[in-house]
């Protein structure tokens, strides 16, 4: 009986492992379809010469059908709302920047084992930059 119980608290203690395992995988999918979104927003942006708000739209929109779990108002967006034209040298004029942003709610599986607070159990996606607009001047 006591071998029985010395396993069991063993296996209690290490069955941490493989729920930290599923969910580091889980996070990592899910930022790598956090920069696929916004890589297409940006290139779409580079087209465009600046985010319309269609783009912006759009992102926010993608966002929140990829993950269910957030509002429109976790979705941090700074972007280039104006017009930039390529030139023939480069400068900062073409430049069209990006920075945005989503909650990652959940970091550590068993946060409460470790004595982590749930909001110390947070993080934040970001994807920053910028691409170069391939809008002629006319």
């Amino acid at each position: 009986m006591k071998n029985f119980l010395a396993g069991l608290a063993i296996v209690v203690l290490l069955i941490v492992f493989p729920l930290q395992s599923v969910l580091e995988i889980s996070n990592e999918r899910r930022i790598q379809r956090f920069s696929d979104i916004v890589y297409v927003a940006a290139q779409t942006a580079r087209l465009d010469g600046y985010f319309k708000q269609t783009t912006i739209d759009k992102l926010k929109s993608d966002l929140m059908k990829e993950f269910p779990d957030l509002s429109d108002g976790d979705i941090y967006v700074n972007v280039t709302t104006t017009m930039k034209y390529r030139t023939n040298e480069f400068d900062e004029r073409e430049a069209i920047n990006y920075d945005i942003r989503i909650p990652i709610r959940k970091i550590v599986a068993v946060p409460a084992y470790w004595g982590i607070s749930e909001n110390e159990n947070r993080t934040t996606a970001k994807r920053a930059g910028f691409v170069l607009s391939e809008v002629l001047a006319p």
